[in-house]
């Protein structure tokens, strides 16, 4: 209930606005915005993108930077068989608070992956012949010798009404060049070294047709003998600078920053560098500096240095930021393989504690009968370890054909780099004088008895994980048919004090170890440190002569596996996977894989009319309990289709409807024969009944768990053409209802829905952006219910040949909630002197209804202006109001400059 009532506070005043691409074309490069009106950078702790092909077991990450008001990044599907994608995004503030989109993340974004949205070869103009006459494609010239020049051959009667437009590096310079109907010619003047395209269009009242395009170099005289004019030694790249002033909740915040990043390439090396620094950096907050090298030599060497998102595979690490190296070698025609990552996950960050508080308990004659201590912290200033991390792979064979891999990963907390109060001894021998509110009998006591010294939510904890596994690769037909399989083993400590188990330790816990395996557990801690924290100890008690021994044994909770296998074939692509996955299996570096499931899912997608047509069936089995250490096991069931079209002719609508049916059981029955009739589904304790000689007694058992899950989502995009405009529509909705047929209290509902509307002018040089987007969600059978409403406006203008650009956007969003308490009605069994006895307790909704209400009113405003292909000048500001919370208003100034070369 409490996180309800915070998420409705957050939600108000950060609602995230973003509209879903109608769909993802494989290993094309799609463009993910985020809007969040209100948030300014400097509230921004990091922002990472969550993503997981076909319903998979764990999600990959990408982070995402926040520049002008907008989370932007380039989205490219590079899984060969997925066939949908599903994504959510997840931000986290400088104070600890988490914002998501979607607001539930077991209900993420869902879009499909198509081969091709745009049919490539109609944009093509094929009733125009062409000679490319100077400069040829992929030479190079000089910059006195660089002329545009092409000749054109065609039927003018072919031709619908239209004109050929020139662009030199996507910048149109018709108006400048001599056209004439089958000749056109420039002169390009101050044009940088470095490769350059040309491209030709013939633009149509229906739109722009390509012609040709083609590629060329502009060289420094005396270089063309050395590079061949196929060359480019000289790096491209960008660097920016940035001054921000901004205001939030009355506080002044200036930062500055400055942000660069280059790449080159020299014969089969490529590199690149890029780095952001920003005066936000904090040591109480993870790095928000950022700077990393790569460098790639042909298909055999890749290098990457700083903060690098290194992949390995999804039981290990799979995009997670890492400050270090990431490295891979392919030898032997790419049949030997190599990766090596060693870096730091987390960086440490100090605790701030406070003095330690002393709360006097006494008894119901106000007399003194025991004394609490508790060191608390200062400022929500619980720190962290530095957590290092080093793993690698190697793989033999090439994995299109066949290859079997080994892999491991290290994770481990240094338990040097903190300062970390478990007790009062680690105080009273540090030079911080927390204990000024204690008197003289009070240190006494606690240095006789150090563990009385409570620590806030349990002091620091350093932990060690080591995952190692392996896996198989290979594919037949052209690699239409793959398989991979991959088998891991896990190992969790989560408090590696003291080092790995000692006799003494043992003897401590009550049974006996011998010295030759204590010499063991000594030598295996380089690797992972073994003591009774592991969270599955290998470790199993037995009887001996002496009494209680122990002895070695193979958990099968920390095991974990994925098998599946993809037929990848124009017109169908099908894919079948199963999982195994122990309850303690983990990966520090991957926390998103879902533990404690087994079963199978497989999707069939057939596509028709040339990939226009997208009919997809998916099902998915899946089960809890996979060690048999609970008491019921709970089934999954999902049904899934979808259907997809999209027409080449945009004057259609590109459709996508999708259905997903889920649910879960474990089968236990309700029963609670104890409660007031009419409130059993609202019981607090499900019961069990069983015989004791002649008598009926109850035993508490498993809460019972049967819910079914529909959730239909559409979307459509229209592109209409009216007034000399051409106006792209968006509309996305979405409707998800569970039913929980045993609790009272276990219904949910969620309706939302979004429009987006880009216009673009043909009479003058603007586009306009219209959005609004519902949600209305209602759960614990109206329990709560939360309602918010966004609606944006905002356009672009392009002024002085497209130098100059001025744009504004401005948004509303209200969010309405409404609360109740779930209180429990505790019967009291005087008959039978139970008084609190919860076999006879219930559920039932409080009177009090909590409504909180704001708004969120949040004007941008910008400028851009390109002196020339060096040198931009940005200018952006916004202004931020939110209502209902005694707020100030927020504002944001920021100046950049932008120099490219």
């Amino acid at each position: 209930m409490l996180c309800m009532l915070f998420s409705a506070n957050i939600w108000a005043q950060f609602n995230i606005q973003h509209q879903a691409p109608i769909a993802f074309e494989r290993d094309e490069p799609t463009q993910l915005e985020f809007t969040v009106p209100g948030l300014s950078q400097g509230e921004v702790q990091e922002a990472t993108l969550y993503f997981r092909y076909d319903g998979d077991f764990a999600y990959q990450q990408q982070e995402i930077q926040l520049q002008s008001g907008v989370f932007s990044t380039l989205f490219v599907v590079d899984d060969k068989s997925a066939g949908s994608i599903e994504y959510y995004l997840e931000i986290k503030l400088t104070s600890d608070d988490i914002l998501h989109y979607p607001n539930n993340v077991e209900n993420p974004v869902q879009v499909e992956v198509v081969e091709q949205l745009e049919d490539k070869e109609e944009q093509r103009l094929e009733k125009v012949d062409f000679s490319i006459l100077s400069p040829k494609p992929g030479s190079g010239v000089t910059p006195d010798d660089a002329i545009i020049a092409l000749a054109l051959f065609y039927d003018p009667a072919d031709l619908e009404d239209g004109e050929f437009r020139l662009l030199i590096d996507n910048i149109d310079v018709t108006g400048d060049a001599d056209t004439s109907a089958y000749y056109i010619s420039y002169i390009p003047t101050g044009l940088r070294s470095g490769l350059h395209k040309v491209t030709l269009d013939y633009v149509t009242k229906k739109g722009s047709l390509l012609v040709t395009e083609w590629e060329f170099y502009v060289v420094q005289p005396g270089q063309a003998s050395f590079n061949q004019f196929n060359q480019n030694y000289i790096p491209t790249g960008q660097a920016e600078l940035a001054a921000r002033n901004q205001v939030i909740a009355g506080d002044v915040n200036n930062a500055y920053s400055g942000r660069t990043r280059f790449s080159g390439k020299y014969g089969s090396l490529k590199y690149s560098l890029n780095s952001y620094f920003t005066t936000q950096e904090s040591n109480r907050l993870q790095p928000q500096n950022r700077y990393g090298l790569r460098m790639e030599l042909g298909k055999w060497w890749e290098f990457e240095a700083g903060h690098v998102y290194p992949v390995m595979s999804k039981f290990t690490i799979s995009g997670r930021r890492v400050n270090g190296i990431n490295t891979s070698l392919h030898l032997l025609w790419e049949n030997l393989n190599f990766q090596f990552i060693h870096g730091e996950l987390d960086r440490s960050i100090e605790n701030l504690y406070s003095s330690i508080d002393v709360q006097q308990v006494t008894s119901s004659a106000d007399s003194v009968v025991d004394t609490r201590y508790t060191l608390n912290y200062d400022n929500r200033g619980r720190g962290t370890f530095k957590r290092r991390v080093t793993g690698g792979r190697i793989g033999l064979g090439n994995e299109e054909k066949f290859q079997l891999g080994f892999h491991v990963l290290k994770v481990q907390d240094d338990t040097t780099s903190l300062f970390n109060v478990r007790n009062y001894l680690d105080l009273s021998g540090s030079p911080l004088n927390l204990g000024s509110n204690l008197g003289t009998s009070d240190h006494t006591k606690l240095q006789e008895n150090p563990n009385l010294l409570n620590i806030e939510g349990g002091s620091v904890r350093p932990r060690d994980n080591l995952v190692a596994g392996t896996d198989l690769k290979f594919g037949f037909d052209n690699n239409r048919v793959r398989f991979e399989s991959e088998a891991v083993i896990s190992a969790l400590n989560d408090d590696i004090y003291g080092g790995p188990f000692s006799v003494e330790r043992a003897d401590e816990l009550g049974f006996d170890i011998e010295q030759e395996d204590v010499d063991l557990l000594e030598q295996l801690s380089w690797l992972i440190i073994i003591n009774e924290n592991l969270s599955t100890i290998p470790i199993r008690l037995t009887d001996d002569e002496d009494g209680n021994g122990a002895g070695f044994f193979f958990p099968t909770s920390i095991v974990a596996g994925n098998s599946e296998l993809s037929f990848r074939y124009p017109r169908n692509n099908f894919r079948l996977q199963y999982r195994w996955i122990g309850p303690n299996f983990n990966s520090l570096a991957n926390t998103t894989i879902r533990k404690d499931i087994a079963g199978f899912t497989f999707t069939d997608r057939v596509n028709l009319f040339s990939n226009r047509l997208y009919l997809t069936l998916g099902f998915e089995n899946l089960q809890d309990n996979v060690v048999g250490n609970r008491d019921a096991t709970t089934e999954t069931k999902t049904y899934r289709t979808n259907a997809s079209w999209y027409p080449v002719n945009r004057s259609l609508p590109r459709v996508s409807l999708g259905l997903r049916y889920r649910t879960r059981d474990n089968s236990i029955e309700r029963y609670n024969p104890l409660v007031e009739a009419g409130f059993e589904s609202a019981a607090v304790q499900n019961l069990r009944i069983a015989a004791d000689g002649d008598s009926t007694v109850y035993f508490p058992t498993t809460s019972p768990k049967l819910n079914n899950t529909v959730n239909l989502t559409a979307s459509i995009t229209q592109q209409v053409k009216f007034l000399d405009m051409t106006h792209d529509i968006s509309l996305n909705l979405s409707n998800m209802k569970t039913t929980d047929k045993v609790f009272a209290f276990g219904d949910v509902n969620s309706a939302s829905a979004s429009l987006n509307m880009t216009s673009r002018f043909s009479a003058m040089p603007m586009r306009t952006q219209l959005g609004v987007s519902y949600n209305d969600t209602e759960s614990g059978s109206g329990l709560n219910q939360i309602k918010i409403l966004g609606i944006y406006v905002g356009g672009n203008y392009f002024m002085l040949d497209d130098r100059l650009s001025l744009s504004g956007r401005f948004a509303i969003t209200t969010n309405n909630a409404s609360s109740r308490m779930l209180d429990v009605e505790y019967v009291e069994d005087i008959e039978n002197n139970e008084v609190n006895n919860t076999q006879n307790d219930y559920y039932y909704l409080g009177d009090e209804t909590i409504q909180p209400a704001f708004s969120t009113f949040a004007l941008q405003a910008g400028a851009q202006y390109t002196l020339n292909e060096y040198h931009a000048f940005i200018f952006d500001a916004n202004l931020t109001n939110v209502s209902g919370n005694n707020r100030a208003n927020d504002r944001t100034v920021q100046f950049r400059y932008v120099f490219r070369f």
